[in-house]
């Protein structure tokens, strides 16, 4: 709850026909306490429901995801994947896959050196897209994808939860050593869809690209959204974000784009609703003044992280792709394209479909 907005992350989870008992219950709870409510990364099956309920959807983006059956190297819009995937392995990279409870502690602590790293003493950022933290699912619910060096020495990993139910993965978060090579995240992705799909999974989803249809080509587009584009490479500028360099990132796998919306309870909480969702994120400057003093969602609960866990890091909400520095070349086989898991690469709203 950040300016009095209840932020909801995605749908409700469970059987469908009980998704409208749950939005009607969610909203009475949050008039109770005075709360208005928001729902970031909805998909467009319930719109219907959430209609019923009197709320407005706004669409903001697409998320990228992964048929493991479809997916191939082969032609020329899969060129950047394939070579970055190649010149790796020329250099004798390998991929591990592990699942989150088989992890070795000395693994787990080279993991967390990996992310520290990363992090750059930054704190975490993200609220909707990430898990709070490398420990939060353990077991077979997440699934670690190590990439390893000519010498054995981890260079970066993503980090995946496990949907059985959907036969999904969705990437949580995918940190790195600086001195990788370009293409090194190109080509774990690669070998996730991969492996996922020798392993009886039917998809990978991967980054959240906002405003992906208004930021795809200015062509076509009527004089009022070509004038929404250019404001919005202008936040962009200003606020340091990767929108049209994710968006161009995630097109790389050839990915299937599924349309996610912003739901509101009226027109006029949009402001309010755009910053406390800014905030919850952690991609406004000064973002924890506005959150509040001790917001955080890993602070309640019996699944909290011990504060010595190894895999435990900046206790702050969320788990989005950290930092704000200047990202790096990874994919330079497309002209411009910046690495998305540089840090300030935004990932927001809502565990969509796989989560």
């Amino acid at each position: 709850v950040v300016l009095g907005i209840a932020l909801v992350s995605g749908d409700p989870v469970g059987p469908p026909e009980e998704a409208r008992r749950a939005i009607e219950g969610f909203l009475d709870f949050a008039r109770v306490r005075g709360w208005r409510t928001a729902v970031l990364g909805a998909s467009g099956r319930l719109l219907a429901d959430y209609r019923e309920q009197g709320l407005h959807p706004l669409y903001h983006g697409d998320e990228a995801v992964l048929d493991t059956a479809a997916f191939s190297l082969d032609g020329r819009p899969m060129r950047a994947a394939r070579q970055a995937t190649h010149r790796l392995e020329r250099k004798g990279f390998r991929a591990e896959m592990i699942m989150a409870g088989q992890v070795p502690e000395a693994l787990r602590a080279e993991l967390a050196a990996v992310e520290q790293a990363w992090l750059g003493g930054a704190p975490r950022k993200g609220f909707a897209m990430e898990l709070d933290s490398l420990s939060r699912l353990d077991g077979e619910d997440a699934v670690f994808v190590i990439g390893r060096d000519e010498r054995g020495r981890v260079n970066g990993f993503l980090h995946l939860a496990v949907c059985q139910s959907s036969q999904s993965l969705s990437l949580s978060t995918m940190p790195r050593w600086r001195d990788t090579p370009n293409g090194f995240t190109a080509w774990l992705i690669v070998r996730t869809a991969t492996w996922a799909r020798d392993a009886g999974f039917s998809h990978v989803s991967l980054n959240f690209s906002p405003f992906a249809g208004l930021l795809a080509s200015e062509a076509g587009l009527p004089r009022v959204r070509r004038l929404e584009r250019r404001a919005l490479l202008r936040l962009k500028g200003v606020l340091a974000l990767q929108l049209d360099n994710l968006l161009r990132f995630n097109a790389q796998f050839g990915p299937a784009w599924r349309p996610r919306y912003l739901i509101l309870q009226a027109w006029t909480d949009l402001p309010r609703v755009a910053v406390a969702a800014m905030a919850a994120e952690g991609y406004l400057p000064h973002a924890s003044l506005i959150r509040g003093r001790g917001w955080t969602p890993r602070a309640a609960g019996p699944d909290a992280p011990a504060s010595g866990d190894l895999l435990s890091t900046t206790p702050v909400p969320g788990a989005g792709l950290p930092g704000s520095e200047e990202p790096s070349a990874d994919g330079a086989e497309l002209p411009g394209l910046e690495d998305p898991d540089a840090p300030g690469t935004p990932v927001p709203e809502g565990q969509p479909s796989p989560r």
